[in-house]
């Protein structure tokens, strides 16, 4: 008996309700304010509200992140699918406001050469955080593609898709074959500014992380799926899960790291990158990864090529045991939740927060390896542990915001005031994707 089944009606409930908050915040404006609006903290529904200082400020509506933003164009035209056939009024609401964000991405898109960027300001600029902790404003040519680029790019393609604007698609398609093309020349750079002095972001150029080829991926798993007429994403998201499985997968156990652990950051020869002696493992990448793996390798049409068997055959045996590696080294039963970063030498935590959002990409992975591999020997335990993940999400991560979950809790359990990536709550990325391919038997 599957386990994560029972968990099944709080996932639908959680879907609709993140969806409606979603929907209902954005109608509210009625138009002055054309962005999602997820600018309140996700624990208890306060607003963020500007500082004294409009220099120093990055969590009200006068900071728009690139990442929010195409992460929702995404989550808008998977549950617009997701509810089409059920509740059609809901879904045609959702094209509403998908179309019209879609619009507004886009034009920005358009404004800065195709690209996208981590923040912008009211006006359409693209802004970082300076050395003294206020705005500033680089020359967006200058600045090289990064994960806004990869994240809006599947958004766009999905929107386009969804309400038939071939232009949105191509637009969509253009700037993940640009992210593409960065990451295959070592061009591409972590756009993201760390709002957490635990979780810092700074780029080493001697370090190759897995994140680009992670998020790629999923965008290759959008796309064969939106068009399996096109061969170019089987090729690129094929190419990305064998430089995944090849270089970030641990065959060999080595110095302290065991077969199957997934290493978060390699030299440029492709060794565990030490620091201190330590080797960084995020177990919620890890499980996030093997989720997208299978999304990918389940939604391949037609025959697959020899390679694509070869790698098919690969994946299902290895990406459960690399799953069930980064539960047992993420997981903690008690407080129930995930740890950030975890020492692969020493095999403890670095980082104990628990970000709310490894537990639905988890219990998506679960789900969706359970149908890769159906008979592999390690599907119950896989099962067993998406259902604990489950479990600590709806127990113990519920926010007085429907559908939206507290963004991190510490080792205790305590509810942490710690931004994990963004200031603004969900858009529906993390949470409600994750659990529509828990819920839908097709993934």
């Amino acid at each position: 008996m599957d386990p994560l089944a029972r968990w099944l009606p709080e996932c639908r409930g959680a879907i609709a309700d993140g969806l409606e908050t979603v929907l209902s915040r954005f109608e509210r404006h009625a138009g002055a304010y054309p962005y999602i609006d997820m600018k309140f903290r996700a624990r208890d529904g306060a607003e963020l509200e500007a500082p004294a200082d409009p220099a120093a400020d990055f969590r009200s509506r006068a900071a728009i992140f690139g990442w929010i933003q195409g992460r929702g164009l995404e989550a808008l035209a998977g549950h617009a699918d997701h509810f089409a056939a059920t509740t059609p009024e809901l879904a045609r609401r959702t094209d509403r406001m998908l179309a019209a964000l879609a619009g507004q991405v886009a034009a920005l898109g358009a404004r800065h050469g195709g690209r996208f960027h981590f923040l912008y300001d009211r006006d359409g600029r693209p802004f970082t955080v300076g050395t003294d902790g206020r705005r500033a404003h680089p020359d967006p040519a200058a600045v090289p593609p990064g994960f806004a680029d990869l994240f809006v790019g599947k958004g766009l393609a999905a929107a386009g898709h969804r309400l038939g604007r071939s232009d949105w698609l191509a637009a969509g398609a253009a700037t993940l074959r640009n992210a593409t093309a960065a990451i295959a020349d070592g061009s591409f750079r972590s756009d993201q500014v760390s709002f957490d002095p635990k979780n810092p972001a700074h780029e080493d150029p001697r370090i190759r992380r897995q994140g680009s080829r992670m998020i790629l991926l999923g965008g290759m798993a959008l796309l064969a799926r939106l068009q399996p007429e096109v061969a170019e994403w089987r090729r690129i998201g094929a190419d990305c899960l064998r430089h995944l499985l090849d270089v970030h997968v641990v065959r060999t156990p080595q110095g302290g790291l065991r077969e199957h652990d997934f290493v978060e950051q390699c030299d440029a020869a492709g060794a565990p990158w030490r620091d201190g002696g330590r080797v960084l493992q995020d177990p919620g990448h890890a499980l996030e990864f093997t989720g997208l793996a299978a999304r990918f390798l389940l939604g391949l049409s037609g025959a697959p090529t020899p390679e694509e068997a070869a790698l098919l055959a690969r994946a299902r045996e290895a990406l459960p045991r690399v799953f069930l590696a980064a539960f047992a080294n993420g997981f903690a039963s008690g407080p129930g939740g995930i740890c950030k970063t975890f020492d692969l030498v020493a095999r403890r935590p670095i980082n104990d927060d628990m970000p709310w959002w490894s537990l639905p990409e988890s219990m998506r992975a679960a789900a969706l390896l359970a149908r890769l591999a159906p008979d592999h020997p390690e599907r119950s335990r896989v099962l067993a542990a998406g259902a604990d993940c489950a479990a600590a999400l709806f127990g113990r991560y519920r926010s007085a915001v429907p559908g939206i979950f507290v963004q991190t809790r510490d080792a205790r359990g305590q509810t942490v005031d710690v931004v994990p990536a963004t200031p603004d709550a969900d858009p529906g990325y993390h949470t409600g994707l994750c659990l529509i391919d828990v819920v839908e038997p097709g993934g």
